[in-house]
């Protein structure tokens, strides 16, 4: 019976952090993704527009550290393609799918093994 309560204290303490990584990388996507619409004549300077992906980019990399998001917010860089896709919404909804989906299965291999 221990070992359920080290297993729920644990998988509570993971879900918290969590759930403020999902909620940061979520508001930084779609405050960046909003800017990338609103502000689109002044981020439509090669070098300018450049500066402003790069630095969402490594920002939601640190939070999510996933290489399969950042892969997909490099469609940013693609001229007219990434302005009018809200990429960084996006790859931070699949990111927040997959780590659900990773999370389900070790709680479910946890339990199994008790």
């Amino acid at each position: 019976m221990r070992t359920l309560e080290i297993i729920g204290q644990k998988s509570t303490r993971s879900s918290s952090v969590f759930k403020l990584r999902a909620t940061s990388a979520l508001v930084v996507s779609v405050v960046a993704d909003a800017l990338d619409y609103i502000a689109a004549p002044l981020f439509g300077f090669p070098v300018l527009g450049d500066i402003f992906d790069a630095v969402i980019v490594s920002l939601l990399y640190n939070i999510t550290k996933s290489k399969m998001s950042t892969a997909v917010n490099m469609i940013e860089f693609i001229p007219f393609v990434g302005d009018y896709i809200p990429v960084y919404t996006i790859s931070t909804l699949m990111w927040i799918a997959k780590e659900l989906k990773n999370n389900r299965k070790q709680i479910d291999a946890e339990t199994k093994v008790l």
